[in-house]
Order: C-alpha cells, then sequence, then structure tokens
C-alpha cells in the first residue's frame, strides 16, 4: 500500500470513529494520517529516521530551524496529550482543536498537490 493509500485509510478510519462517538480514536487514527504523511515528505527531502514512529518524525520537524511557523502550531497540536489540571479531575482533550482538521491542513501543506479530504 502506498503512503497515499495509508494516510487516505487513516483519515477515512478517523472520521469513522468520530462519527461512533469515540473521540479518542480519531485523534489517534489523525495522529498516524500525519506521521504517515511527515514520513514521506521527509523521505522525499532525503531524510530516513529508520523509524515508523508518529513522535519521533513530529519531534524531528519540530527541531528543524526552517519549519514554518503554521506547521510548527499544526504538529504542537497533534502531539499534545490530553490535558489533567489534577488528579481529581477526568482528563480531557481541549474542545477548540480539532486534530482530524490539523491532520488534514498539514498534509496539505506537505503535499499541496495531493486530494486528501
Amino acid at each position: 500500500m502506498s503512503w497515499q493509500e495509508t494516510v487516505r485509510k487513516e483519515l477515512a478510519a478517523a472520521d469513522a470513529a468520530r462519527a461512533r462517538g469515540n473521540e479518542g480514536m480519531a485523534r489517534v487514527c489523525a495522529r498516524r494520517a500525519a506521521g504517515w504523511a511527515l514520513k514521506a515528505h521527509l523521505g522525499e527531502a532525503g531524510v530516513d529516521l529508520d523509524t515508523d514512529s508518529v513522535i519521533e518524525h513530529f519531534r524531528h520537524v519540530l527541531a528543524q530551524d526552517d519549519t514554518q511557523a503554521e506547521q510548527r502550531l499544526l504538529i504542537e497540536h497533534l502531539r499534545m496529550p490530553k490535558l489533567r489540571p489534577n488528579l481529581e479531575e477526568d482528563s480531557f482533550f481541549p474542545e477548540e482543536i480539532d486534530l482530524i482538521d490539523d491532520a488534514r491542513a498539514l498534509i496539505g501543506m506537505l503535499f499541496p498537490g495531493e486530494n486528501f479530504s
């Protein structure tokens, strides 16, 4: 399966998970889609991190001085953990951040000629 097919599959899985009310799985799938796209983008630039770890790809791109500010913000959202103000409260993810939209936006920036909507 090509990276494009994998990204489309993960985005479709994210949409399906959200439709079922499983927001946690939707976020996981969105992160994976973004990770596969980042891996492909880095590969085109001759960078091979020798890992499929989404987090490692996020870290690598964030460590680069030439990463665009908007890409940096989207990646920060994608790697953000759930928040837990204290041990007595449930953890939560900020409602104003939509990781599926953020993943699609990042992928669109990396590959403007591709359609992943």
